[in-house]
């Protein structure tokens, strides 16, 4: 047996010091195979990825809408995930000025429909429609076909519906998207004032399972119980039963020299403060071990 295994072990170390060369067609063939062998792993990549649509819209102007829709689509894409940030069809871009998009556009545009920006290494595509191009179109939008274009380029689409939460586009996209983030912030004054002097949209109650409300520009003293069932008991105004509306999520303010910073420089807050993305994690979806 031990001269057995003594021969079996020489005759290897020998093939092993044997040069092995490939002819073109084994080469080939085994292209081929690593090719195969590779496209069930990006089936399964693509697969991962839950396919959602997110409007996130403001009550009222200044409430963080834009601020919480970038820097989250910024914090999605930046772990490898597609994720396309637009705003609503026929409207003067917000991000066409908060990101200086004519400086950037000089290498990051691509043939589009519409202006294209891409970021974190072109998993974030920005739409952005320039003051110019809204001047020369006329023509009326199809919502509904402007957002199954729009949901073809990425898994996830986050819609920065600002506070124009009574347009008409923003109705048919409330009626198509899967998530409704609505945000609010710390001004009590103007939350209340809004809920009595409104009467309840039609969405509200027809698309009640899809919002999330979201107070934003939170602090520790504003999370007390006593203080959170007053703010509660404001937004179930326009519900019918007392105490049916629900915060979901609280977003902390951020550093005011730091906010200041990122738009004095046209970048998105996680742009340049990395670090902060912490504060956003309770609203970045986790599936199959991965974050959505």
């Amino acid at each position: 047996m031990f001269h057995q295994m003594s021969r079996f072990v020489s005759r290897f170390r020998d093939l092993e010091q044997q040069e092995f060369s490939q002819s073109i067609e084994e080469e080939r063939q085994w292209r081929i195979l690593k090719e195969k062998l590779a496209s069930p792993q990006i089936v399964e990549q693509l697969e991962s990825y839950q396919r959602k649509c997110i409007a996130v819209m403001s009550l009222y102007a200044q409430a963080g809408a834009s601020f919480l829709a970038s820097n989250l689509a910024y914090a999605w894409s930046g772990k490898g995930i597609p994720v396309t940030l637009c705003e609503l069809p026929k409207v003067t871009s917000y991000y066409y000025f908060a990101l200086d998009f004519e400086r950037r556009a000089r290498q990051q545009v691509r043939d589009s429909p519409t202006s294209l920006l891409l970021m974190q290494n072109n998993h974030l595509r920005i739409q952005i429609e320039s003051p110019a191009r809204l001047q020369q179109e006329s023509s009326q939008t199809d919502t509904a076909n402007w957002l199954l274009r729009i949901c073809k380029d990425s898994p996830i689409v986050v819609i920065d519906v600002s506070s124009y939460w009574n347009d008409a586009h923003s109705k048919q996209i409330f009626e198509h998207a899967d998530e409704i983030w609505v945000v609010f912030d710390a001004d009590l004054a103007r939350l209340t004032r809004l809920f009595l002097a409104e009467p309840a949209p039609a969405w509200w109650k027809t698309e009640r399972r899809k919002i999330k409300m979201i107070a934003n520009k939170w602090n520790s003293q504003l999370s007390r119980t006593s203080i959170m069932k007053k703010v509660e008991g404001t937004l179930s105004l326009w519900d019918q039963q007392p105490g049916a509306t629900q915060v979901t999520n609280m977003i902390p303010l951020m550093n005011g020299e730091k906010t200041a910073m990122a738009s004095a420089k046209a970048n998105l807050f996680l742009e340049i403060f990395p670090e902060e993305e912490i504060e956003f994690q309770s609203l970045i979806h986790a599936y199959k071990g991965r974050m959505l």
